[in-house]
């Protein structure tokens, strides 16, 4: 008898195991993750010019000045009276090479601008008095991790902060999967991932290729995971331009879910410096961008169109500009603009790197806006920044640069990281380690988002939101500590994390998307409040309002679809009448206004944004009914626009 019922309990132990080992392997697959964007692979609607034009609510928005500046702009401008004369100014960080001030009456620019700096922006230009004289400068983060500081004349000042390298074990990669944080198969009785392991063995980076990064977004991810890159990488133009979002032009087969793909050139920096010149004649020529469905349905040509103009529509550029009236700023020879040895020290130069044999200090990049707040009440303000670390393939491709690091394979060290900054001392507060990958991988450790800091749990301190491109979403505490129950895992987050009591209850709530559609409201504690899959990537942080004026707070999401979505606070379900449709991808948040003149009785608020139709759009939060304003440009950011 005894051994019958040794016999039974043995099989009830292994069914129990069983059971155990099967809910590990279901909660191991991330439901955000096995989701897909397929609403990217659908054609965009066609373009009806003159119904869009007959809006049945018009707004009386009318383009009032438009001034060229030297490069494409993927930063919000900062709007502000930054020279105290009473009048507010448009600071422009245009992508390459120059910092632009434009006078918010007319667009003309400031005495003393552009400012000229080394590097590339994918950040916004911030205030902060850095030299105590009463006079708040212009501090703005570059690309190569440095934020300069520029006064009101225009002169960039010898203050700046520097952010120093991430150094790691050369060998940290060796023996781990090469993918260790996708969740595809479960880690339990899987006999797969040995297979999996084996054929995803990273190859040694081939320096001779190499994508393009502008914008902040070249980010390599799978066919599996972004199906909206069938889509968004059909069109070919003169720029590679992330959302958002990758940035690490570090690989050849780097391409941004969000960006469109760049030809390679033959020189190194000059490629950066062409995008200059490329955008200028692109303001003549447009581009734009067939999308054809799996039924072969092809969307009518937006303002993204590659063709050359007729002769009356280039000529009715000159309403704009006239080619004899260019600023002489911008003028030059163009064999000397692009021979590399006329530009001597104008270049970005890293410093040299430290030699230890069992570490490698990885380069350090700034994708994003920085934040400036006192974050742990000492009375001293701090710079919270989003920082990736990886070699930039382009800049190392020239031989002079690649000596540095010779004996490193440079597509195994991808990192980021928050940094602080004390604003007094201008030294390093402290730093928090988040992610560490190589750049063959599904989900690569960039960081393209901006923080957020909010003080969650009302002890006074701020904490430090953050998502990153590795899928996880992270809440740091102010002295740089992870709170518990984080990171969260998702699919790449490229948006902001929003923090705002969403569903009315008095609380502060967190919001986070990603790039498969995914919009996620949680508790300050980590807890899933409810979530919804939008089908689409999601490009820019959602925004946060009363929409249709019933009371209730709701949450504005754009999408590359085209598609505009708002969300109840409360459960997540959408709030009719949208979706609202336009005719293009929407790269840039949507602002919500208060358009209702004194003594309206109307409710709700009004989406303003720009879709790469070429159309500003305004819609109507109570109706959807909207008006339009054709600017012809395409645009990642809204404030540049809206003023």
């Amino acid at each position: 008898m005894r051994p019958l019922l040794a016999l039974a309990a043995a099989c009830a132990l292994l069914v129990a195991a069983g059971a155990a080992a099967a809910e590990q392997a279901k909660n191991s697959t991330n439901k955000f993750r096995q989701r897909e964007a397929s609403d990217d692979m659908l054609a965009y609607p066609h373009l009806d010019e003159d119904a869009l034009l007959k809006t049945k609510c018009p707004k009386h928005v009318e383009l009032r000045w438009q001034t060229e500046v030297s490069s494409s702009i993927y930063a919000t401008p900062l709007i502000a009276d930054i020279n105290s004369d009473g009048k507010l100014e448009v600071v422009v960080p245009s992508f390459v090479h120059y910092l632009e001030v434009l006078e918010g009456t007319d667009g003309d620019k400031l005495p003393g601008w552009p400012a000229f700096h080394q590097s590339n922006v994918h950040s916004s230009p911030l205030l902060y008095d850095i030299d105590k004289d009463g006079v708040r400068e212009i501090a703005l983060a570059t690309y190569n991790g440095v934020v300069n500081f520029f006064r009101v004349s225009g002169y960039m000042m010898m203050d700046k902060l520097e952010v120093p390298r991430r150094k790691v074990r050369k060998d940290w990669y060796v023996g781990l999967n090469p993918d260790p944080v996708d969740r595809s198969h479960p880690d339990v009785n899987d006999s797969s991932i040995a297979k999996v392991a084996t054929s995803n063995e990273t190859p040694l980076i081939d320096q001779n290729k190499s994508g393009s990064m502008k914008g902040g977004e070249a980010l390599k991810n799978s066919s599996e995971q972004h199906s909206a890159e069938t889509k968004l990488n059909s069109t070919q133009v003169q720029e590679n331009v992330q959302l958002p979002n990758n940035v690490n032009d570090t690989h050849s087969e780097s391409i941004s879910s969000v960006t469109t793909k760049a030809e390679n050139t033959s020189q190194t920096h000059t490629q950066r410096r062409l995008l200059e010149t490329a955008d200028k004649s692109d303001d003549q020529t447009g581009s734009s961008e067939t999308h054809e469905s799996d039924s072969g349905a092809k969307a009518a040509a937006t303002v993204e169109n590659s063709e050359p103009l007729d002769e009356d529509a280039d000529a009715s550029f000159d309403l704009f500009r006239d080619p004899e009236d260019l600023p002489d700023e911008y003028n030059y020879d163009y064999d000397d603009y692009v021979d590399d040895r006329l530009w001597g020290d104008e270049d970005w130069k890293e410093q040299e790197h430290e030699k230890e044999e069992d570490y490698v200090s990885i380069d350090a990049h700034i994708l994003s806006t920085p934040v400036i707040a006192d974050i742990d009440k000492d009375g001293v303000q701090e710079m919270v920044i989003a920082v990736s670390y990886f070699f930039d393939h382009e800049y190392y491709r020239d031989s002079d640069h690649a000596k540095e690091l010779e004996g490193i394979d440079m597509g195994k060290y991808v990192a980021s990281s928050i940094v602080v900054f004390n604003l007094d001392t201008r030294q390093v507060k402290w730093a928090a380690d988040l992610d560490l990958s190589t750049d063959a991988v599904n989900f690569r450790a960039h960081v393209f988002s901006s923080p957020t800091v909010v003080d969650l749990d009302g002890d006074g301190y701020l904490d430090i939101l953050i998502g990153t491109a590795y899928g996880l979403f992270y809440v740091i505490d102010h002295r740089g500590k992870v709170r518990n129950k984080f990171p969260l895992e998702m699919a790449e987050i490229h948006a902001p994390v929003i923090a705002a009591d969403i569903n009315d209850d008095g609380k502060i709530e967190m919001v986070t998307t990603d790039s498969h559609g995914n919009v996620a409201a949680w508790t300050a504690e980590g807890e899933e409040i409810w979530e919804v899959h939008l089908k689409s990537l999601i490009p820019q942080r959602p925004t946060v309002g009363d929409v249709n004026g019933d009371g209730h707070t709701d949450v504005v999401v754009p999408t590359v679809s085209g598609n505009i979505y708002v969300l109840s606070g409360k459960d997540g379900s959408k709030i009719q009448p949208f979706p609202y449709r336009t005719h293009g991808r929407i790269m840039s948040p949507v602002l919500l206004l208060d358009m209702s003149k004194h003594g309206d009785n109307a409710k709700g608020l009004t989406l303003a944004t720009t879709s790469f139709d070429g159309y500003l759009y305004l819609i109507e939060g109570s109706s959807g009914c909207a008006d339009v304003v054709d600017i012809g440009e395409t645009s990642y950011a809204l404030s540049s626009l809206l003023f």
